[in-house]
């Protein structure tokens, strides 16, 4: 019975070890019952999305439509999302220092190089260019894409 704890322990501390804590900056969106008009459209990424963005976008616009927003060609407001993920080794420009490398190391349990995905999702007023909300949630995460992580990100960009 002893080792069954063990093991299932050491599984839980694994899996926990691939993910870091979510981190959002910025207010969340207001609920869409409370505004005037909780129309929007959305601004695609330019150029060939990918898969991912593909993905966080639809993820995004489904999150929205459960705070009360709908999505409409003449929409009063311009959805904006961006998702980047950094190297684990970044190199920082600071303009009263010189460049530094923060190099990324290896998780001493599951032995991988975490990737740190950001995901930004913002709202602006197309009458009158004013901001509704925009935000960044951030973690860092192990394995080879950012597939599994993203609903967690759209969570916390968008219901907080």
């Amino acid at each position: 019975m002893r080792t069954a704890w063990l093991v299932a322990a050491a599984a839980l501390s694994l899996v926990g070890a691939c993910t870091s804590p979510m981190s959002r900056q910025g207010p969340l969106p207001p609920v869409g019952a409370g505004l005037t008009d909780a129309s929007y459209t959305f601004a695609p990424a330019p150029g060939d999305a990918g898969g991912t963005v593909m993905q966080a976008s639809v993820l995004v616009r489904e999150a929205l439509a459960s705070k009360g927003y709908r999505e409409s060609p003449n929409g009063r407001y311009r959805l904006e999302i961006g998702l980047a993920n950094a190297s684990p080794n970044v190199e920082v420009q600071r303009p009263e220092r010189s460049a530094e490398t923060v190099k990324g190391a290896m998780h001493p349990i599951v032995l991988c190089q975490p990737q740190r995905y950001v995901l930004t999702v913002g709202m602006i007023d197309r009458t009158n260019g004013s901001l509704l909300f925009r935000n960044a949630a951030a973690a860092r995460h192990c394995g080879g894409s950012a597939a599994k992580i993203l609903p967690r990100l759209v969570r916390a960009a968008v219901n907080g």
